[in-house]
């Protein structure tokens, strides 16, 4: 165990849904002290996409997003399915949501974007010269409105706190500084 490793001494899952699961964990803690409860969100890890088209747009998506009772503007995002490899998970909602595609692909890393309470990980990736390839194909109860805005606006967006998911937020930062590192 990691030095300042919390020891789990058991968990019982209280909650099971198709999109999380709320677990309570008994944890010891390094100076030998016991947490209980301590509640963990396990949910299934997502896959974050900061798109750019050839001409220099950045593809973005407008939706809905209840618990925050607002429409979001964020990079297009979805869930890595069981077994999926998060690239491939990427690609499959980068097309289902805007109908984007092809194009050249690296991965920005993957980062917890609330550890203290979530399980998941989040993996980022930055997509150059994807090109419209078909209509979007939502899931059920998505409402997506596909936003094209050119490179030099994101940044604004960010500040303008019209850009508000934290993933999506250090998705963009890091796909500006990988492309501002590429024009070097």
């Amino acid at each position: 165990m990691a030095e300042g490793a919390w020891e789990r001494l058991g968990g019982e899952r209280l909650l099971e849904t198709p999109y999380f699961n709320l677990r309570s964990d008994r944890l010891r803690l390094p100076d030998g002290s016991v947490k209980d409860p301590y509640y963990v969100l396990e949910r299934p890890d997502a896959a974050i996409i900061f798109p750019v088209t050839e001409g220099g747009e950045v593809v973005l998506v407008r939706q809905y997003r209840p618990p925050i009772e607002m429409l979001e503007l964020g990079l297009p995002a979805g869930l890595v399915e069981p077994g999926e490899e998060p690239e491939v998970a990427a690609r499959r909602e980068l097309a289902e949501e805007t109908g984007y595609g092809g194009g050249e692909w690296e991965p920005l890393g993957s980062l917890a974007s609330s550890p203290s309470l979530k399980d998941n990980w989040a993996y980022l990736f930055l997509a150059r010269g994807v090109e419209e390839k078909s209509p979007p194909d939502p899931d059920e109860h998505e409402s997506i409105e596909v936003v094209r805005v050119p490179l030099d606006k994101i940044f604004g967006l960010v500040h303008s706190g019209e850009i508000v998911s934290s993933s999506g937020v250090a998705a963009v930062m890091l796909a500006l500084r990988r492309l501002e590192e590429g024009a070097r």
